[in-house]
């Protein structure tokens, strides 16, 4: 079994995901990453994944929009929705002049380390890259009962037909701003949270506290990837 402390890149949540007995692996660029946790052949009524050790980049600049779309993005300038893309990674506008973009659920950055590496100020594309995989935390929480959990902690009605798949939440989670999206699996709702970096173990404490009324728990990284490929 992998050793989180042998990585100098970890999740913000690693003691505590340690301390519940998660199993560890590594992503190709040797990031630690919880890849199971006891039980999880059975997925619980609400799943929760740490998914911060994969790769996240943003871009935010009044010219972000065609700069990504001259990188083979595919988007459009509508804030607040997810745009899947063909790799698995998703897109998330968060306005016309900001997008965050997450990597596939395998793992592979190839394609936003390329993306930052073509970035280059002397350009003038009036946009700028921003380091998403320090900044902010990333939980993704599955299952239909958790609209109704979400209830006890968010203002925003995210009942599956209030709240349609690809549409972008920024609001506040347990008293903690956050960008909510729904990305479902199939037909397993899905819900993912970014959060500050620095407050994550206490946000995901109050995610899993939630949860557990409904029978949800913490699951490894591979429970979502065995989601994701049906």
């Amino acid at each position: 079994m992998t050793d989180p402390f042998a990585y100098y890149r970890r999740s913000p949540l690693q003691r505590g995901l340690d301390s519940q007995g998660a199993n560890w692996a590594a992503l190709a660029d040797e990031v630690a990453y919880a890849e199971r946790f006891a039980g999880d052949d059975t997925l619980p009524a609400i799943a929760i994944a740490d998914l911060s050790p994969l790769p996240r980049l943003g871009f935010k600049g009044r010219g972000t929009i065609a700069a990504m779309q001259a990188r083979g993005i595919v988007l459009d300038a509508t804030p607040n929705r997810c745009f899947p893309q063909p790799d698995g990674s998703l897109c998330l506008v968060l306005a016309p002049s900001e997008v965050l973009l997450l990597s596939p659920l395998d793992g592979s950055g190839e394609r936003l380390e390329q993306l930052n590496a073509s970035w280059n100020i002397d350009d003038g594309e009036r946009t700028y890259p921003l380091p998403r995989r320090d900044s902010h935390a990333w939980l993704a929480v599955a299952g239909t009962a958790a609209p109704e959990m979400f209830a006890k902690l968010c203002a925003i009605d995210l009942r599956l037909h209030k709240f349609p798949n690809l549409f972008i939440a920024q609001t506040s989670v347990a008293r903690m701003n956050a960008i909510l999206t729904r990305v479902d699996l199939g037909a397993t709702p899905v819900f993912h949270l970014l959060v500050d970096s620095a407050a994550a173990q206490y946000f995901c404490d109050c995610i899993v506290d939630a949860a557990d009324e409904f029978g949800g728990g913490l699951v490894g990284l591979g429970a979502f990837q065995k989601l994701a490929d049906g």
